[in-house]
């Protein structure tokens, strides 16, 4: 009995070390999503599913100053019209941003598998 109750103890506290390990995702990648959950929800563009990157984007806005969280929003809806009103050269490179830059925040931003690719 008390070996179950020792492995269930290790078992717990490998998960939360594991939880607390996780990087924390800087300012400017959290704004750079909030760019590519515009992008994601452009009409413009042709809108994606962005339930993944909202949940995201609501477990990371709470670790944020106010500035940021402003910066956000605005980020969200600067790229979502940028995207409404593009032209067709505007619309590509657009287009070729969401699928590349944004494609690890849009695919995997719920599993913090996100990484900022502008290096």
């Amino acid at each position: 009995m008390n070996k179950i109750i020792v492995a269930t103890v290790v078992a717990v506290s490998a998960l939360a070390g594991a939880a607390q390990a996780a990087t924390p995702i800087s300012n400017f990648d959290f704004l750079q999503a909030a760019r590519c959950r515009g992008l994601a929800a452009s009409e413009g563009l042709g809108k994606l599913d962005t339930a993944g990157i909202d949940a995201f984007l609501t477990q990371e806005t709470g670790n944020r100053e106010l500035p940021i969280r402003a910066s956000a929003k605005n980020k969200i809806a600067g790229a979502q019209k940028e995207g409404d009103k593009a032209d067709s050269a505007k619309k590509e490179k657009l287009l070729a941003e969401r699928s590349g830059v944004c494609s690890a925040w849009l695919s995997g931003a719920t599993t913090g598998a996100a990484v900022n690719t502008s290096n």
